[in-house]
């Protein structure tokens, strides 16, 4: 078993936004057509396959403002899915050939560090970082756009 837990977007997030049609900013998400398997669902953290429908809207994974709580966009499933868990026990297969970035949190949600994943060997980095005391919890992100993709604590 990892040391780390893996929280895909919640799912009162994708619900709420499939009943309204809107994000948190009041913005209509845009339906899309994946051309490539090269992004991934929040929700659900798995690929997309070319040809599958998707909505793309801004989200922003800090609970309160501040200096980085940024905002974003990211896509989910048009029709409902699921990831495997609610929480993950382990680091994504889907995730390992991707180049993807991972920034590290304190419990104010100042950013601590940052760290691009090669070569897909995300626990080192990941436990690296729980390493410091000073970091409550790490986001994983696209490593070329910076897109959330999900948030990674220690496993209790």
């Amino acid at each position: 078993m990892s040391s780390f837990i893996v929280y895909p977007l919640p799912s009162q997030v994708s619900d709420e936004l499939k009943h309204a049609m809107r994000d948190q900013f009041g913005n209509q998400p845009k339906l899309e057509q994946a051309k490539s398997r090269r992004s991934i669902c929040r929700r659900c953290l798995h690929r997309f396959n070319p040809g599958e429908r998707r909505l793309l809207f801004k989200y922003r994974p800090f609970q309160r403002e501040g200096v980085f709580a940024e905002a974003g966009p990211i896509y989910i499933h048009e029709n409902d899915c699921r990831p495997d868990s609610e929480i993950l026990t382990s680091y994504p297969d889907d995730f390992r050939e991707l180049p993807l970035l991972l920034r590290a949190y304190t419990k104010d949600d100042e950013q601590v560090d940052s760290k691009l994943i090669k070569d897909g060997d995300a626990e080192t980095v990941i436990d690296k970082f729980f390493d410091d005391s000073a970091v409550a919890y790490l986001h994983l992100r696209d490593g070329e756009s910076g897109c959330y993709y999900g948030r990674i604590e220690r496993a209790a």
